[in-house]
């Protein structure tokens, strides 16, 4: 819950500068629902692509204060879901984040879906068994695999400033590959884009996302800053080009 839709623009406009017309990196900027309009005007004839932090799971009806995925359609290209403080703040169960997941998917728009377990359950060393039940059950409805991005972001490294371990991050990422193979199938586990998010910067996100089994990130709290976050998408496309 940050930015105003004056901030919004200004922040998406330094962005944007920066990117130019790359396409070595996927840019996807989520703003809040009332800065969709605005940022959608400078996102607009640029590679750089708008995305939803939440969606409601109902097509309409008396549902006041919430946004369907018809009212985001043809707005926004992705949609977070079940992002871990919607699960935690808002009480959102697995079965209501599948059913979210499924409404963006046949809206013909790219769920980025939310996985991450917290300290608890690493600590009694069931956070791989955990996460997979999340991806497994988060992906229930969804008829296709090709508008599913799963983000690993444990609640643990969220703000925190100490990000998970690599060879934590890969191990859960090859865990979760092998989770969606077992709800799809291998070609879908290996297309799938499987991203990180938990206290990235710009001074871990090259080693982080020049790891084979990570293909991004979900950038929090440093894309709040312009200059932090046009410098971790640099540094992302030097990856890239290097790899």
């Amino acid at each position: 819950m940050n930015t105003t839709p004056q901030e919004g623009v200004a922040l998406s406009q330094s962005i944007c500068r920066s990117v130019g017309d790359s396409e070595v990196v996927d840019v996807v900027l989520c703003p809040p629902f009332t800065s969709l309009i605005a940022v959608f005007g400078v996102l607009h004839h640029t590679p750089v692509m708008l995305g939803a932090q939440n969606v409601n799971q109902h097509p309409n009806g008396a549902y006041t204060g919430e946004v369907s995925a018809a009212m985001l359609e043809g707005l926004v290209s992705h949609v977070i879901v079940g992002h871990s403080e919607r699960r935690q703040t808002f009480g959102e169960t697995d079965q209501i984040v599948a059913a979210k997941v499924a409404a963006v998917v046949d809206a013909g728009m790219i769920a980025i879906l939310c996985v991450g377990e917290d300290d608890v359950e690493r600590q009694r060393r069931r956070a791989e068994r955990f996460v997979r039940r999340q991806v497994r059950l988060g992906l229930a409805g969804a008829s296709d695999s090709s508008r599913v991005v799963i983000a690993y972001e444990p609640i643990w490294a969220i703000g925190t400033g100490v990000a998970a371990t690599l060879g934590q991050i890969e191990y859960m990422a090859a865990s979760i590959r092998e989770e969606v193979s077992e709800v799809y199938d291998q070609d879908a586990s290996a297309e799938m884009r499987v991203l990180y998010g938990g206290s990235t910067n710009s001074q871990n996100i090259g080693q982080i996302v020049g790891s084979d089994t990570v293909d991004g990130a979900l950038v929090g709290g440093a894309s709040l800053s312009g200059d932090e976050f046009s410098s971790m998408i640099s540094t992302m496309a030097e990856t890239v080009n290097v790899a």
